[in-house]
C-alpha cells in the first residue's frame, strides 16, 4: 500500500514541477501536499524512472522534469 501512495506523491511532484519549473527540495516539501519523507521517497521514484534531473547551483540543488 505504500507503493501507491509513493506513487501518488510522485505524480504530485511531477505536476508541481511541471507547472512551476526547476524547485529545490525544501520548496517541494512546502510545495506539495504530503509529510516530507514521502515527498522525498516520490523523489526517489521518479529519478529511478530517469524523469528527473539535479542541478547543483551553490549550496542548493535543483530538481527539474527531464
Amino acid at each position: 500500500m505504500l507503493n501507491v501512495e509513493i506513487g501518488h506523491t510522485a505524480g504530485k511532484v511531477w505536476d508541481f514541477l511541471e507547472k512551476n519549473g526547476a524547485s529545490t527540495i525544501n520548496k517541494l516539501k512546502k510545495s506539495v501536499d504530503a509529510s516530507g519523507d514521502m515527498v522525498l521517497f516520490a523523489i526517489g521514484w521518479l529519478a529511478r524512472e530517469d524523469k528527473i534531473k539535479f542541478e547543483k547551483k551553490g549550496r542548493a540543488t535543483l530538481i527539474s522534469l527531464k
